[in-house]
């Protein structure tokens, strides 16, 4: 794998594609998220920087772009496993991005125009009933169980609440602010525009925000901390903490991702206002909600489809 920091940050005067591509990330990475920084940069000494070599910048069209697709795409990863169609598109997407901008400052037509993306699967959405979802918060360490409730109930993003400083809990309304995440170690400006809002606290929310105070409220700064007194890191809550919680409780592995979909769909399950429910998960708009979580809705809170509709013909029938 190419070190990217250890290759010089040149002028693109000297002709050659792997320079013009080290200036681009230098240039672009100042606006990215620590998590894109980190993609970016691993795409790039993995499998961009080895294939450009010693190319000049105007020489890499659309068959060296189709046989980069090809050997990616049937080729092992570095442990042997096959690699995923998710993650060739975005391989793709970053070499995509690179030579748009090319074209952009030096006229170069990119190849990679009109190029479709390899048939993924999208994320499989697979949340917790609320059975489910105290089952968890019960059976969890007693440090992580109102974690888990609360990120269970108000979909907070991983980043959001483990970034979460008690300063943005405001007892006297009730409700949580969100205007920071923790992201690889970093506190940072949430996703967007609209991750930035503020949440109100339903009673049980609050009970169990009450109970964390006790934990971790007297010392001051980070709400969730782990037994040393930490922030939760997401990777290592998602790799060690989380796994052994499914197992005690008895359930199917799922990824902890799934706690911001159970939060959709109780809050839609319960009748919620899709407005509501979009603007205390951080979304701009109430397009994805049903497209999302539709299915879910009916098993959420155990109600079968088809009970509401009868409920209130069996009335009309007996007026």
């Amino acid at each position: 794998m190419t070190n990217i920091h250890s290759l010089p940050v040149r002028s693109v005067a000297s002709g050659l594609l792997r320079e013009f591509a080290m200036l681009w990330f230098d240039q672009m990475s100042v606006a990215w998220r620590p998590g894109t920084q980190a993609s970016v940069r691993s795409i790039f000494g993995a499998h961009l920087l080895p294939v450009f070599g010693s190319r000049t910048v105007d020489d890499f069209g659309r068959a060296e772009v189709l046989a980069l697709r090809a050997a990616l795409a049937r080729g092992l990863t570095p442990v042997g496993k096959p690699r995923s169609p998710r993650r060739v598109n975005r391989v793709m997407a970053v070499l995509a991005q690179l030579l748009a901008e090319r074209e952009r400052q030096l006229g170069v037509a990119s190849p990679c125009r009109e190029l479709r993306a390899l048939p993924a699967r999208r994320t499989r959405i697979q949340p917790f009933s609320l059975a489910e979802l105290m089952t968890l918060a019960q059976t969890a360490p007693t440090h992580l169980g109102d974690y888990i409730l609360i990120r269970g109930l108000t979909g907070l993003r991983s980043g959001e609440a483990n970034g979460m400083r008690w300063d943005q809990v405001d007892w006297e309304a009730g409700t949580i602010t969100i205007s920071a995440a923790r992201v690889r170690g970093r506190q940072v400006l949430p996703k967007n525009q609209f991750s930035e809002r503020v949440i109100p606290m339903m009673s049980v929310v609050l009970d169990a925000m009450l109970r964390q105070w006790v934990r971790t409220g007297p010392a001051g700064g980070f709400v969730f901390r782990t037994t040393r007194g930490c922030p939760i890191d997401t990777g290592n809550f998602a790799r060690r903490d989380w796994p052994n919680i499914l197992e005690v409780a008895g359930m199917l592995h799922r990824a902890p991702e799934q706690l911001r979909h159970t939060a959709a769909s109780l809050m839609l399950s319960a009748g919620e206002a899709p407005q509501f429910v979009a603007s205390t998960l951080g979304h701009s708009d109430c397009r994805m909600l049903f497209t999302t979580y539709a299915r879910w809705i009916p098993a959420a809170l155990g109600r079968p489809d088809g009970q509401a509709i009868a409920w209130e013909v069996s009335l009309a029938l007996a007026a």
